[in-house]
């Protein structure tokens, strides 16, 4: 049996933090203009098919500029946080809270936030 490496891949998710003030035309934008395909507003964003990943459009109240945020996608959650604190990465989990979960977040030297997820299995 091969044991998890801690690997890391591209996830199905990017967001983008906008702004109050440029969140209603940044919706339309997307919705209107590009006419990327809808999935609808989920939890307070709206969501859209890019690709084959998701598109999360987050209203911020405290932000004064727009902010990009990834998710990585690892096969141990665990070896993965081993391998970036060897490596000097510091968990950055104050920027959101995700309450029973496994992930977590980081950053890349940039200020680039990103968060580490389980992989997902597939189902066959």
């Amino acid at each position: 049996m091969n044991k998890p490496k801690g690997e890391f891949k591209g996830g199905n998710n990017i967001a983008l933090k906008i702004p109050k003030y440029q969140y209603s035309e940044t919706v339309h934008f997307y919705k209107e203009v590009i006419k990327l395909p809808y999935l609808g507003n989920m939890a307070g964003s709206h969501a859209f098919q890019f690709g084959d990943v998701t598109l999360w459009l987050d209203c911020m109240d405290n932000y004064s500029k727009q902010d990009v945020w990834l998710e990585l996608q690892t096969d141990n959650v665990k070896v993965a946080a081993d391998y970036l604190r060897e490596n000097h990465i510091n968990r950055r989990d104050e920027v959101e809270v995700h309450e029973n979960s496994e992930g977590y977040w980081i950053s890349d030297p940039c200020g680039t936030i990103l968060r580490v997820n389980p992989q997902k299995k597939n189902s066959l």
